[in-house]
């Protein structure tokens, strides 16, 4: 046995180790997730800890029993998003989008173009919503909302919300955006209808998908966290072409782009990294 960070120890035989490069490669063949780009450490011992729960002794047999049903294994890959998220979480970050951030692409935009990557049941779209329509109401705002977890993007399209998702909303946006109800003894919230017209959910693989262009902010909170340096890198050069020119990148709160500038991306704030406006860019390419 061999203790992994986290606490958790798991099985690490040279057997193993082989048998979870093969089930990697027959799942990439089968479903084109490619978990070579995932931290290895982590990948492991979530998936290690799925086979025991399932009652299987190997990765093989346990991706034998997935691939015999095609809900089963979509059920598996839904369940290694990791969806973890709340309304306006980080409040100060919000703060600074309605303040900062979001007026700046408004005096270059009529409309805004935003992408939630990774947006699990759609709590941070929601939040981006209402900044929009607080700001310039009624405007042909798009938000994207997506993730590799079909399951949470059904919720996402419902916008309920449990009481435990609504701690950091301000009081005046509670009052003016959600319904509270009650189901089975909880209080759940409904977002007002009006905030729908802007949101569009969608399933979307940051590691395999094409990424869509235009987007005047792209927001990729604690998502990348999980893959390998290699994938992030991808990942932040790809949000960096997807970006219209002015556009920012905003993180979470344990994430940074050590090489931001070899990619081209200014750091006008903690956690958002800017595409240079055009004639920056121009600039620098003829430099």
């Amino acid at each position: 046995m061999q203790n992994i960070p986290g606490g958790v120890e798991v099985p690490k035989t040279p057997e193993l180790l082989n048998d979870f490069e093969r089930f990697k490669q027959r799942l990439r063949e089968r479903t084109g997730l490619d978990l070579s780009q995932y931290k290895f450490e982590q990948t492991y011992r979530r998936i290690w800890t799925m086979v025991e729960r399932a009652g299987f002794r190997c990765f093989t047999d346990y991706l034998n029993h997935l691939l015999k049903e095609e809900q089963r294994l979509r059920a598996f890959i839904d369940r290694l998003a990791i969806n973890v998220s709340e309304l306006f979480r980080n409040p100060e970050q919000f703060e600074l989008l309605a303040r900062e951030i979001l007026p700046e692409r408004l005096r270059c935009s009529y409309s805004l173009k935003i992408w939630s990557a990774g947006c699990s049941y759609g709590a941070e779209a929601y939040s981006l919503a209402i900044l929009l329509h607080e700001l310039a109401p009624n405007r042909p705002h798009q938000i994207w909302g997506t993730d590799i977890d079909r399951e949470m993007l059904a919720r996402a399209k419902q916008g309920v919300f449990q009481e435990s998702d609504m701690r950091s909303v301000p009081a005046p946006y509670r009052e003016r955006y959600f319904r509270p109800f009650t189901e089975h003894g909880r209080t759940l919230y409904e977002a007002d209808p009006i905030l729908q017209r802007y949101l569009r959910f969608e399933p979307h693989n940051l590691l395999a998908d094409p990424y869509p262009q235009g987007f005047d902010l792209i927001a990729c909170r604690n998502v990348v966290i999980y893959f390998s340096e290699d994938a992030k890198e991808q990942v932040f050069r790809k949000f960096f072409h997807a970006l219209n020119p002015g556009g920012y990148l905003f993180l979470g709160n344990t994430e940074r782009i050590f090489n931001y500038q070899q990619i081209g991306y200014e750091n006008p704030y903690t956690f958002y990294y800017r595409k240079p406006k055009q004639e920056v860019q121009q600039w620098r390419n003829a430099s």
